[in-house]
């Protein structure tokens, strides 16, 4: 499920690396890594997960996924999946 164990991705140049990291936790939420109803990583341990990545870069990242409605965040308490239903995907 992602996270320090795995080697550090290696960020292309042709792409922003915001959408890069969106484009990884984007194909762990589609591939059922992280389950209906239960949180994703905090920002903390995508952090571990995305070592040479700004934290801002990283919520940038989980905001869009946000926006698209893949999750949900509750303030205080974590962002949680919500059902594929429900995911907006723009495309880009």
């Amino acid at each position: 499920m992602g996270g320090p164990q795995e080697p550090a991705p290696q960020w292309r140049q042709d792409r922003a690396r915001w959408k890069q990291a969106y484009d990884i936790l984007r194909g762990q939420l589609e591939r059922g890594e992280y389950k209906t109803g239960f949180p994703i990583p905090s920002l903390a341990q995508l952090e571990q997960q995305f070592p040479d990545l700004a934290r801002n870069t990283i919520r940038k990242a989980v905001d869009r996924l946000e926006r698209e409605g893949f999750v949900r965040a509750e303030v205080g308490v974590g962002t949680f999946v919500r059902p594929s239903d429900e995911w907006e995907p723009t495309g880009d």
